[in-house]
Order: C-alpha cells, then sequence, then structure tokens
C-alpha cells in the first residue's frame, strides 16, 4: 500500500471516529429528551403521549408483572385511574450507549404521588431501556424497572 493511500485511508477513518463521536453525543442527548418528555407525560396523566414514545413493538416489564406487549395494553397499563397522580417521576440516567440503531440506557428513577388526596413516595428504583433509532427519532423498544433498596438512615 502507498504511503498516500494509506494516509488517506488513516484520514477516513480518524474522521469517520470524529463523526461518529457527534452522532453519538446528539443521540444520547435526544434520547435523555425523550425521557424528560416521558416523565412530564406521566406527571400529566398523558398516556397517549407516553405511548408514542414506545417502537410499536415495545415490550414493558412491571416490577412484579407479566410483560406488556401492544400500544393498546402498554396505554392502559400507563392510564391513571382517577383519584390517583404522579406528582415526581425523574428519571437520572447512569449511563447511555448509542451502538448504531439501538441503544442502552441504564440508570435510577425517583417517583412520587397523590392516591385520594394523600400523598406518597417518593420511591426509588433502578431502570433499563433498550432504544431503536425509528425514522421518527429515538423510541423505547424495551422497558424494564424495578424497586431499589430502601435508602439508609
Amino acid at each position: 500500500m502507498t504511503r498516500l493511500l494509506r494516509g488517506a485511508l488513516v484520514a477516513l477513518v480518524v474522521a469517520g471516529q470524529a463523526a461518529h463521536a457527534q452522532t453519538t453525543r446528539s443521540d444520547t442527548d435526544a434520547i435523555k429528551e425523550a425521557a424528560r418528555q416521558f416523565s412530564a407525560a406521566y406527571m400529566r396523566g398523558d398516556a397517549a403521549a407516553m405511548v408514542a414514545l414506545y417502537t410499536r413493538d415495545a415490550v414493558i416489564f412491571p416490577e412484579q408483572s407479566h410483560a406488556i406487549s401492544g400500544y393498546d395494553a402498554i396505554r392502559q397499563y400507563w392510564t391513571i385511574r382517577p383519584g390517583r397522580k404522579v406528582t415526581r417521576h425523574l428519571l437520572m440516567p447512569s449511563h447511555v450507549e448509542v451502538d448504531g440503531l439501538h441503544a442502552y440506557d441504564h440508570g435510577t428513577y425517583e417517583i412520587a404521588g397523590e392516591r385520594d388526596g394523600k400523598a406518597w413516595g417518593p420511591f426509588r428504583g433502578k431502570y433499563l431501556v433498550v432504544w431503536r433509532r425509528e425514522p421518527d427519532g429515538w423510541k423505547m423498544q424495551l422497558d424494564m424497572w424495578n424497586s431499589g433498596p430502601e435508602p439508609k438512615p
């Protein structure tokens, strides 16, 4: 391989790595923004907006429940019953890794709310989301969470 060809290949590899790093940062920001939108929709009680952030073939894995799939079933799960509301929902990502068409996001969450006028929470736990790049942005394909240990006094 000639020196000129080798230099051109090195330049292409370096340029490709820089472009990938930029894409990863903007993808990570887009995923974090989608997570913020999810939390905001949850606190508004907007199950339709929450479901819009999932892929068509999404599966959720709630704590102490069977896996739930399909838009209608997922919307039903996220629909808040009368007399209840979520007053706080915060996702705190520990790590987001973008790998082409998928991204892996894990971290902790905090949730609080009201039931018939009585406050509950905050409760904390951990989550894992597999995101998929769709034509209209990043969507959750697999969503799993469970409660964490109680905070130490």
